[in-house]
Order: C-alpha cells, then sequence, then structure tokens
C-alpha cells in the first residue's frame, strides 16, 4: 500500500488555498496538486481581492514604490509592517471562514480530518486564526501547512497557528525560529525540504529529446534554440523583453522565441507588439489556470532549450538537471522585491549559478567580444544558469555569446560542484514526494 494511502480516506479532505498576487503561488500549488496520488479530489479555494492584485502590480513596476516595497522587507520597518499587517489578516478572516464553512457543510460524507495546504502568507495567517473555531464548532482535525514559496526568511511566512511550515533552506529555518523566539510566538514545527518542482517537469527526457536539447545549445550548430520567455503576473520588464528579443534576433538568425502571459490590459500592446517578429510564438490567456498550463503543456510538446525569467519560485527550477524535461538552462533577469535577491543567494550558496566575481567575469568578456577561457569554462559545468545585465542589449549580446563561446553547451553537462553536494537536502528534484510524505507522517 502507498505510504500515502491515508490521503483516500473519505472521511478526508485536501483543499489547497492560493492568492491572485502573481501567477508564483498558483505553480506552487499545481506543482503539490501532481503529487497527490490518483482519485484524490482536492478542494481549492484562491482569495479574490482585487485591490491586493492591484498593489501588487504597481509595486512590481512603479521603481518608487519598488524601493518603498523592499524598504519595508527589511530591519525595523518590517518589524513594525509585520506586526500590523498580521494583525490586519487575522482580524479579516470573514470571507474564508464562510468559505471554509460552506465546504464542510456541503460534504455528503462528514470529514473528520481536513488537510489545507497554503502557499500564500495571507490565507495562511487567516486560516490559523480561524482553525480552533473551525475544529470545535465542526468537530473536525484541521491540519494547516504552509509551503514558503520564495528562499527568504521574511517575518509574514511565520505563521503562529500553523502546524508545520515547509522552507527550501535551513538558512530561512533558523531565522524564521529566532524571530519566532523573539515575539514570544508558541513554537511552530519547521521542515527543510527541497523546494517543490512540478513532477511533470522532473520527468527524464527521452534520450532522442535530450540530444534535441543538445543540438540547439551546440556552439557550433545550425538548429534553432527554443528560448520561452514567461511574463510575470504582474507583467514585470514588458519592454526590457521586447528590446532584448529583437536585438537577439538581429545578432543571431537561430533564436526562436516562445512568451507565455496572461492576457490583460497590461500586456496586450507588448503581446501585440512582440507577435510581429517572425521568430516569436505567443500563448496567452486570461486565466491564471490556463497561463500556468500553457507553460507546463510547452515543456512537455517542445524541448525547450533556454528560459530567461524574473528569479521568481521559477528560479528553483536550477534544481532540475538538463536531462530533465524542465532542465533547460536559466538566464535570470532583474530581481524584484527582497524574496527574488534572496532566491539569487540560495542559488549562489548552492553553486547553481556563478558567485559575483565569475559572473562580473563573462559580462565583462561578453561586452569585450573576448573569448572564454579554458577554466571559465569548466566552471560553467556546475552551473544551472547566469544572471543576465540589466541592459536589455547588453542581455541579447550576452546570450548570443554564451552560445557561440560554448558556455551554454559546458552547462548541458551539468555535474554539481563540492559546494552544491553540501546541501543535497535541498537540492532534490523530488520536493513534492517528500512534502507530502511529511504531511501523511504527521496527520492523526
Amino acid at each position: 500500500m502507498s505510504s500515502l494511502a491515508k490521503l483516500r480516506r473519505k472521511d478526508l479532505i485536501v483543499v489547497f488555498t492560493y492568492a491572485p498576487v502573481g501567477l508564483g503561488h498558483l505553480r506552487v500549488t499545481d506543482a503539490l496538486y501532481e503529487g497527490l496520488p490518483q482519485g484524490i479530489k482536492p478542494v481549492l479555494l484562491g482569495a479574490q481581492d482585487k485591490a491586493i492584485i492591484g498593489l501588487h502590480r504597481l509595486t512590481s513596476i512603479h521603481p518608487i514604490l519598488r524601493e518603498i516595497m523592499e524598504w519595508v522587507q527589511r530591519g525595523r520597518p518590517e518589524d513594525i509592517f509585520t506586526y500590523f499587517y498580521r494583525g490586519w489578516l487575522r482580524h479579516r478572516t470573514k470571507t474564508i471562514y464562510q468559505q471554509m464553512q460552506t465546504l464542510l457543510d456541503q460534504r455528503l460524507e462528514k470529514p473528520q480530518q481536513v488537510v489545507v495546504v497554503a502557499t500564500h502568507f495571507g490565507l495562511a495567517h487567516q486560516l490559523a486564526a480561524i482553525k480552533d473555531r473551525l475544529e470545535a464548532e465542526k468537530k473536525i482535525k484541521l491540519f494547516l501547512a504552509v509551503q514558503v514559496t520564495d528562499d527568504s526568511p521574511q517575518q509574514i511566512w511565520l505563521v503562529p497557528g500553523a502546524d508545520l511550515i515547509f522552507v527550501p533552506s535551513q538558512r530561512t529555518k533558523r531565522q524564521l525560529q529566532a524571530y519566532g523566539k523573539t515575539q514570544n510566538f508558541k513554537p511552530v514545527k519547521f521542515k527543510v525540504l527541497p523546494y517543490p518542482m512540478n513532477p511533470k517537469l522532473s520527468r527524464k527526457l527521452t534520450p532522442a529529446k535530450l540530444q534535441q536539447r543538445q543540438r540547439q545549445l551546440n556552439s557550433q550548430g545550425q538548429t534553432a534554440v527554443k528560448l520561452i520567455i514567461p511574463i510575470s503576473g504582474a507583467a514585470v520588464g514588458l519592454k526590457h523583453f521586447l528590446k532584448l528579443s529583437q536585438t537577439l534576433e538581429e545578432l543571431s538568425p537561430r533564436f526562436a522565441f516562445y512568451i507565455v502571459s496572461r492576457f490583460s490590459l497590461y500586456t496586450q500592446n507588448f503581446l501585440r507588439d512582440i507577435l510581429k517578429r517572425r521568430t516569436v510564438k505567443v500563448f496567452s490567456h486570461q486565466a491564471d489556470r490556463e497561463v500556468v498550463n500553457a507553460y507546463e503543456g510547452l515543456y512537455q510538446k517542445k524541448v525547450m532549450a533556454l528560459e530567461i525569467t524574473k528569479p521568481s519560485e521559477q528560479a528553483f527550477k536550477a534544481l532540475l538537471s538538463p536531462d530533465q524535461i524542465g532542465g533547460s538552462l536559466l538566464l535570470f533577469s532583474e530581481p524584484v522585491g527582497r524574496q527574488e535577491y534572496d532566491n539569487l543567494k540560495f542559488m549562489r550558496r548552492h553553486g547553481l549559478i556563478p558567485n559575483p566575481s565569475d559572473q562580473d567575469y563573462l559580462w565583462r568578456r561578453a561586452e569585450s567580444g573576448m573569448a572564454v577561457e579554458r577554466a571559465a569554462l569548466k566552471l560553467a559545468r556546475h552551473w544551472r544558469g547566469l544572471a543576465l545585465p540589466l541592459d536589455p542589449v547588453a542581455s541579447a549580446k550576452f546570450i548570443n555569446w554564451a552560445l557561440e563561446q560554448g558556455v551554454f553547451e559546458q552547462m548541458l553537462n551539468y555535474q554539481p560542484d563540492q559546494q552544491a553536494k553540501l546541501y543535497q537536502t535541498e537540492l532534490r528534484p523530488d520536493g513534492v514526494k517528500f512534502f507530502w510524505q511529511e504531511v501523511v507522517n504527521q496527520l492523526v
């Protein structure tokens, strides 16, 4: 019998909650859903606060508001912001309480156990605030599991009352536990597990498809290089991607672009303009879930060689190897928000991307058009991604240079370095499996 058989109990419900602030929380939810045993039909509850959606987008794209956002994510401003925001969330629970009450009352068979998986801190705090009330009124046992969606120890991710908080690293665990002690919160159980990657993207490529990826990144080859660009939910960097793709198209005929985006007022002009390029294909949808499905579907239908992405939760695709479906080489654009800077620190700490001095060396070589030295090519075998220059023209030149110099070719021969080997518990590609095993182990 499967170790996850307990989740099939008829008196148990699995509930996923997510927030509409970016696509990341939905991607993580989708990854965890894919790891459930067949036959389990979880319930999906999503917040629909349009004010939060608008605020998220504004603080992502407006330079001044972005600086304010990053300011309140550190130091004393973070202490004050977290205190008031946490209190506001935990007193604003009417909607989620009614949703949970309706869900429980409409079941034909009365549930005894409810497993709630929260991939956003907002709903996690609200559920923790009503957890005891629901258990008492509905005579159930509610297990609240929180998945932190970046390797960023921001105070708001400490959810008093949660049963288990999953984090991607020991570093984040230690810092959140230390914060909890300063606030005299009742201790919350933490579990360090590899970041949950969608099992569909973790499957091995067939030998023929692996050869396709290798041919695409052959420095001397002519095969088209499939490059996917997922546009963030906040529609960040549209002018940047437009200029980058245009420049790269001018530099080499080899690149074929696949744009995956939500279709909205914010993206329609960008999508119209970029579709004018002969090398571009666009996959756009109005619903978030369709956007996520389109992205995952492209990876299953096409062999993607490169991906340009913000260092959001997408950065953790670096845990996959190049012989897996989702194992394209990652090219990171400008980080937005503390969490994305922290994700890059995770990648550097684990040797998955170059350290700052090696990255600067590559940028300088590309800018001057100089050949890469043999020692740097040897180092490239330990990298799963590279950071791009901030300027879109410089980024395009860097990508083309890395292709011609064989940097990408070497990265396809990925071998974890000694630094990465120290963190094996944080670097596995099957975090979803361990997530559910740990949840089942905690159930009564």
